[in-house]
């Protein structure tokens, strides 16, 4: 337990490429908000989302990720419609630590903007900003610092901490992002998508828990991409990638797959779809995926088995995640692909 405590001040407070870094999801496309604002302008339904996350609970040292995102559609009505782009918003609060030692809450607000690239909108280039504020709060009684530290009694709680740390910090949050989408169908039913996006994250300099200090700029920055095919059968597949850069590259690579069920007697599970997925996420764990999707809802079960140096050190260091949507069509065309996993 000392031990997970010490690991847990020295990676929020040393760090520096954790102290502007928002969660990020293994079931990335599933909570688009976190991942490219741009992502927003794809979506040409009402959609409500959630996603869970707890991971390292195995070594009693927990992180529990929760965010809730919510986006609407900007639709040109006429003879035919145009989609415009969207409006969203997202909260989100992270949790480090067995007693909460570490508290990260925030809420945004994004738009996006889309530029069609050819007249039926099937290939199209969507920008989006997002905007928010981000609190962070430190329980600094429940660290253990280096000052605690004697040589003849190790860690001596009776003396003093870190006292010179601010407890709570508020800062902006400024996000951008570019999504290219182009679908590819008969007229009839989509048969595949491609797609490509960038986002930078931490735009702006963000306040530090030393009192009067700013961190370094460190921006995030995200680059993700993927083709999806859908056969006459019934089957769809799509490989992906997720790269992400602030001070150290992190790479994620795999596919999923997905069946849509033929028909059923009850019209609230037509097109009804089960999918399964594997990730890689180099030099750090492997993630197992599968879901359930619907016209109206989606389903999604994660787990992330660790297989770096930590899980010699810890076994157990592992991850679920789960996610839910929920989407409201409020156009009377027939649809296509919008993000990744619809």
């Amino acid at each position: 337990m000392k031990h997970a405590l010490l690991i847990l001040a020295l990676t929020l407070f040393v760090t520096e490429n954790i102290y502007s870094q928002d969660p990020v999801f293994s079931q990335f496309y599933t909570s688009p908000m976190f991942l490219n604002p741009a992502l927003s302008g794809l979506e040409r339904d009402v959609v409500f989302g959630v996603n869970y996350r707890t991971q390292w609970a195995g070594v009693n040292l927990p992180f529990r990720t929760f965010q809730f995102s919510a986006i609407r559609p900007i639709i040109q009505q006429g003879v035919s419609s145009k989609h415009l782009g969207a409006f969203a918003g997202s909260a989100f609060t992270d949790e480090a630590g067995p007693n909460r030692e570490i508290v990260s809450q925030g809420f945004s607000l994004a738009s996006s903007y889309n530029f069609h690239l050819d007249r039926t909108g099937k290939n199209l280039l969507s920008a989006g900003l997002q905007l928010g504020v981000l609190q962070r709060r430190a329980n600094l009684d429940a660290l253990q610092w280096s000052s605690q530290y004697s040589a003849l009694l190790g860690y001596d709680p009776s003396l003093p901490g870190e006292k010179f740390l601010s407890d709570r910090v508020t800062t902006p949050v400024i996000n951008a992002g570019l999504v290219w989408r182009l679908v590819v169908d008969d007229r009839i039913k989509p048969l595949s998508m491609y797609y490509q996006g960038v986002a930078f994250a931490n735009l702006n300099r963000p306040r530090g828990f030393f009192e009067d200090t700013h961190e370094p700029s460190s921006i995030l920055v995200k680059v993700h991409g993927g083709y999806v095919h859908a056969f006459g059968s019934g089957f769809e597949i799509s490989p992906n990638y997720f790269i992400q850069y602030q001070k150290m590259v992190q790479v994620n690579l795999g596919a999923y797959g997905a069946y849509t069920v033929p028909h059923l007697t009850s019209k609230s599970l037509t097109g009804l779809k089960l999918s399964a997925g594997l990730w890689y996420r180099i030099r750090d764990s492997f993630i197992v995926t599968s879901g359930i999707i619907t016209p109206a809802w989606s389903a999604g079960f994660s787990y992330d088995t660790n297989h770096s140096s930590l899980s010699r050190n810890f076994p157990g260091a592992n991850a679920f995640e789960f996610s839910f949507s929920y989407r409201i069509n409020i156009t009377r065309e027939y649809g296509s692909f919008a993000t990744p996993l619809f």
